[in-house]
């Protein structure tokens, strides 16, 4: 054995091997940086650490049986001993390895101490540690020739999506936050942190005539390792048992336990050429862009033409229907009940062919608010639908948003934390978590969900939005109206960003870009507040004709209120309700957390001297405000409602309370208490003083903007 180490020694084999290592750590760490510049998949890292595993005991087989001598590289056994010239090459190795080493120890304290640190890319607020049983489904690439299979194979990634969300146990991140990192490069570590997943499944679709080739790979996405990676070919008549196949093949190489007995789930069957217009007309509804919606309608109509009784199909159209309405939280402008007439037998008929599909279920709870429905009602659908299907995103966020009403917060949060934590990019769940978070001034939280989506999209007017109407609630109005401009811009027929956006313009006291909005109730309420009383008149009619007086009363009132015209109008609650206990039977608060025009009409009975409708109001009043219980006493809606409350009954601590709250806050308004039934309380220094701070406050943010110090335009009854 010494005689070995010796002649290993003498043929310089251990200092090649030093060497060989050295050089090979070098490369592959050059390596590393050129592949991540240039986009290389995760392979082609993994093929060279292998190649050069493979090389190294060629490179010592090598060093044994060859000797570099001055006629060139010779075998050793020909060779003369005294004319060998391994202690030279000895010597050179061991200078070539010292250099390599000097450079190791360079690129080592470099990376140590010069490069800033890797950027970690932080969970939602609250987000859970990653389960080993979780997957995030990418879209699909579509590899056709021409690459006109787009929506196609975005359609069999959904498919495949929907199939694995009904395997127990399996968390599976959501369809919008997935297909977020579609046509983008980026590294499968960054992708399973952000959506919080174990495992990602991506693929590629190939459709040549009626065949089509389905490839899917899962991931390990902590160190990219592929766990499988399979082909499919198939006859496009069996696509939905491809399908099939793929997620249970997919469920299996995950954890064959998590299926177990249970059958997964098969996709509705039809007619090929009905399921490519479903899916692009799916894939359109899923922007919630007008233009896209009304595309999706019409490709449904192809679809139902072929097969009017394929469920998807009629469940989808009723949706993109209601959704163009304008109802409240809707995209567009069609009469609601123009919509609800044709959107209601479509569910009826699809929930007559198939009762147990979830979609339809949900679609229907959904109109159910429109349709006059009661909350509970219209919260038992919903839960039937969630029951069916627990994945089924659209179900538990406007359940979410029935419990809300409801005052079940808790409830309501946890729903949409369940859902923008395995899907931050469903926006309906996104901008309801948002606002939950605002109800009780979460702003670190509402900040950390839109920094976690932001850094799959970039800072787009999804992001944009969701900053705007934080900003808002903050009195950050300049900002808001910075991020909601371009928001409202791009999507006027949007109710909750006109609504921000309104009212952040109101606050700021803008009226020239207020009447930019060609919105009748803004109209209305820019002209009164201005004075401008004759022009909101005679609008008010054709407001009141057009939403009826239910949906109208609070506009009216405000006006009538404004304009000093009392007499109007408790004349208008005779004339439409016949008396105030039959209004008051309606609980006819706006919200759930807001008086509406409850306060305008109480000042209204005072000062003309009907005590005992008065009285009536004031009491509902009260029972309103209990229950709106003291938990939701941050929200401002519920502070300004005490505020008017107390100015209209006289209750000089409460409004002082309320005032205070608004000033701890940072409320910016230009003009906070306005109202008549305020101008009594000016007289009191605190009451001005704080009046005076808020005012102050809109006044910054005017400046932010260009604008000068606010002069009142505010034309009634001061």
């Amino acid at each position: 054995m010494g005689q070995l180490f010796d002649e290993l020694k003498r043929r310089n084999v251990f200092r090649i091997a030093v060497a060989y290592l050295v050089a090979a750590w070098l490369v592959l760490q050059v390596a590393d940086l050129v592949l991540e510049n240039i986009g290389a998949p995760d392979w082609v890292m993994q093929v060279l650490i292998l190649l050069f595993a493979l090389g190294f005991p060629f490179a010592l087989i090598f060093s044994w049986a060859y000797e570099l001598t001055p006629e060139g590289i010779r075998r050793e056994k020909d060779v003369d001993r005294t004319q060998s010239v391994t202690r030279d090459t000895g010597r050179k190795l061991n200078q070539i390895t010292i250099g390599m080493l000097l450079f190791v120890l360079v690129v080592v304290a470099v990376e140590r101490f010069l490069l800033p640190e890797p950027t970690i890319l932080e969970p939602v607020a609250g987000a859970a540690e990653i389960s080993d049983k979780s997957i995030a489904v990418l879209a699909f690439e579509d590899l056709s020739e021409g690459g006109d299979q787009e929506y196609f194979a975005d359609g069999l990634s959904e498919e495949l999506l929907n199939v694995l969300a009904q395997v127990p146990d399996l968390q599976v991140a959501g369809r919008t936050s997935s297909f977020a990192f579609k046509g983008q490069n980026t590294d499968l570590r960054e992708i399973g942190e952000v959506l919080n997943v174990a495992h990602i499944l991506e693929g590629s679709v190939r459709k040549a005539g009626n065949r089509i080739r389905v490839t899917a790979q899962l991931i390990n996405a902590e160190n990219g390792f592929h766990l499988f990676s399979e082909s499919y070919d198939r006859n496009l008549d069996d696509i939905f048992a491809v399908q099939d196949e793929l997620a249970a093949r997919i469920g299996a190489a995950l954890q064959s336990e998590l299926i177990g007995t249970t059958a997964v789930a098969e996709t509705t069957p039809t007619d090929i050429e009905v399921y490519e217009l479903y899916l692009e007309a799916r894939q359109n509804i899923h922007t919630r862009g007008r233009a896209e919606m009304e595309t999706a309608i019409a490709l449904l109509d192809g679809a139902l033409a072929i097969d009017p009784d394929y469920v998807p199909a009629l469940t989808q159209k009723a949706l993109a229907i209601y959704l163009l309405s304008d109802a409240s939280g809707a995209y567009g402008d069609t009469p609601v009940t123009e919509a609800l007439a044709i959107s209601r037998p479509l569910l009826n008929r699809a929930l007559e062919i198939d009762a147990r599909y979830a979609e339809a279920h949900a679609v229907s709870g959904l109109i159910m608010d429109e349709e006059g429905e009661d909350l509970e009602s219209q919260m038992a659908t919903l839960r039937r639908a969630v029951a069916i299907n627990p994945a089924l995103e659209n179900a538990r966020t406007w359940l979410s948003s029935v419990l809300t009403r409801l005052r079940q917060y808790e409830e309501a949060r946890l729903l949409l934390e369940g859902i923008v934590e395995r899907d931050p990019m469903f926006g309906p769940a996104f901008n309801n978590l948002i606002q939950n978070y605002m109800r009780t001034r979460d702003f670190d939280m509402a900040l950390s969900l839109i920094d976690r989506v932001e850094r799959i999209t970039g800072d787009t007017l999804f992001v944009q939005q969701a900053r705007g109407f934080v900003s808002m609630v903050r009195g950050e109005l300049a900002n808001a109206a910075r991020y909601l401009q371009p928001v409202f811009e791009n999507n006027p027929s949007a109710a909750t960003v006109l609504f921000f956006y309104s009212v952040t313009l109101f606050g700021l006291g803008d009226f020239d870009s207020l009447r930019e909005i060609r919105s009748p109730i803004v109209q209305i309420y820019a002209d009164t507040w201005t004075g401008e009383f004759q022009s909101a008149g005679e609008q008010l009619p054709g407001l009141i004709s057009a939403l009826g007086i239910d949906n109208a009363i609070e506009i009216a009132a405000f006006y009538y209120l404004v304009a000093n015209d009392l007499n109007s109008m408790v004349d208008m609650v005779d004339t439409h309700y016949g008396s105030v206990d039959q209004l008051l039977e309606q609980k006819p608060q706006v919200t759930d957390v807001d008086l509406g025009y409850m306060p305008y009409l109480a000042w209204a009975y005072l000062q003309l001297g009907r005590q005992e409708e008065y009285d009536k109001v004031v009491a509902a009043m009260r029972n309103a405000l209990e229950e709106f219980g003291s938990e939701t006493s941050v929200m401002a809606p519920v502070i300004t409602s005490n505020a008017d409350f107390a100015a209209v009954t006289g209750d000089v601590d409460r409004l002082l309370q309320a005032a205070q709250k608004l000033v701890d806050h940072d409320t910016a308004n230009v003009e906070p208490f306005a109202l008549p039934f305020y101008q009594q309380y000016f007289e009191l220094d605190e009451f001005r003083r704080m009046n005076d701070y808020i005012v102050a406050r809109a006044d910054e943010e005017r400046a932010k903007l260009g604008l000068g110090p606010y002069a009142s335009q505010f034309g009634g009854g001061l």
